[in-house]
């Protein structure tokens, strides 16, 4: 991904199509970092680079998936069990995209079927442009394959078969970039809905409802703008709890050891022009080196555990320092390692609860 400059998110804007922009009204709460971590640094699940990991429920354990070449896989046995990489989820890319990695995928189950949401690379956008689209499987630890000859959401002007959202009318306050970090949502309802991340900055984050089988954008649907930053916010992830709507994001530049993430939340899926905010993981409360990409999976007993990547170096699981050289990262074999916590909730807000070991 493309080097980003760091600032906090300042402005949220809702309405269709982002036409509206407002400004939110930000109650700010004291910040929910871990104090587990006091005693040092947690040590990583997954050792060596499995960067913006999207973890789900699988058997006894979990299926991850990661950034990079056809969307890296890694697997375990169990809640607590060793995870084993298997190899790329995706077969081949799909015809519409170019070679390049896939960034931030999304992995849901929905029916008999387990479906993969990826950004790939697109011609008319620059070096780094990216849309989303979607793939399938019977089985996470076998092949997805894509689904359809367009992309779910694309920009109309990108150089691909018309998409099922282009994100009309065209915003000039945008850069020509593309759609990355796509995550899937089901409210109580059932209904599902695709969030996602227009590219560079503005960053803006937007939502569209899907079909019922989640493998296309729901006929006649237009997406909305839900959020808007002049910095920095990526990685969206969702859940309900029956406070509201709560919004994991990750914030600033994902080379530095500044990058964290936040949670917001809001009483309505749709309008999040006045919400609650705070920080869920940063250097400061984890003493991790841009705690970022975070997903949340259901664990044993119905307890959920959030995954995330942080910058190691040199070939061991203690985390980069402060003075990670992004110019030198090759050099100092530094890589994004997944690591996991138990996650409570507290009148509705998230905590971190305990970090879980290498087994």
């Amino acid at each position: 991904m493309p080097e980003h400059r760091d600032h906090p998110p300042k402005r949220l804007v809702a309405g269709a199509l982002g036409v509206l922009v407002l400004m939110a009204l930000l109650v700010v709460l004291p910040t929910a970092a871990s104090s587990a971590a006091g005693r040092g640094a947690p040590r990583p699940i997954l050792r060596g680079n499995f960067a913006d990991p999207a973890v789900e429920a699988y058997g006894k354990g979990y299926v991850g998936i990661a950034t990079g070449v056809r969307a890296p896989r890694a697997w375990t046995r169990s809640a607590q069990g060793t995870w084993t990489r298997t190899g790329p989820a995706l077969r081949r890319l799909p015809g519409w995209a170019r070679s390049g990695d896939i960034w931030a995928a999304d992995i849901q189950r929905v029916g008999g079927w387990w479906l993969l949401y990826f950004s790939a690379p697109v011609d008319g956008l620059g070096e780094y442009g990216r849309c989303t689209g979607v793939a399938r499987s019977r089985s996470p630890q076998r092949g997805f394959v894509p689904v359809g000859s367009t992309p779910l959401v694309c920009p109309a002007y990108a150089k691909v078969p018309a998409a099922q959202d282009q994100l009309l009318p065209r915003d000039p306050t945008l850069p020509r970039a593309g759609t990355i970090d796509p995550s899937v949502y089901a409210d109580p309802s059932g209904s599902r809905y695709l969030v996602y991340k227009t590219d560079r900055i503005p960053s803006t984050i937007r939502m569209v409802e899907l079909s019922a089988n989640g493998r296309r954008v729901r006929t006649g649907a237009v997406s909305q703008e839900l959020m808007r930053s002049p910095g920095v916010i990526e990685n969206p992830a969702l859940v309900h709890r029956p406070q509201g709507w709560v919004m994991l994001l990750s914030e600033g530049d994902y080379t530095r050891c500044s990058y964290r993430t936040l949670w917001y939340r809001s009483p309505s899926l749709l309008d999040w022009t006045v919400v609650e905010y705070g920080t869920l993981l940063d250097t400061a409360g984890t003493r991790l080196c841009g705690p970022g990409g975070a997903d949340v999976a259901d664990g044993p007993g119905g307890h959920q555990r959030i995954f995330l990547h942080g910058w190691t170096c040199h070939n061991n699981p203690r985390p980069c320092r402060d003075g990670l050289d992004w110019s030198k990262r090759e050099k100092q074999k530094a890589v994004r390692s997944m690591y996991a916590a138990r996650l409570r909730w507290d009148d509705g807000l998230p905590r971190i609860r305990g970090w879980l070991k290498p087994s």
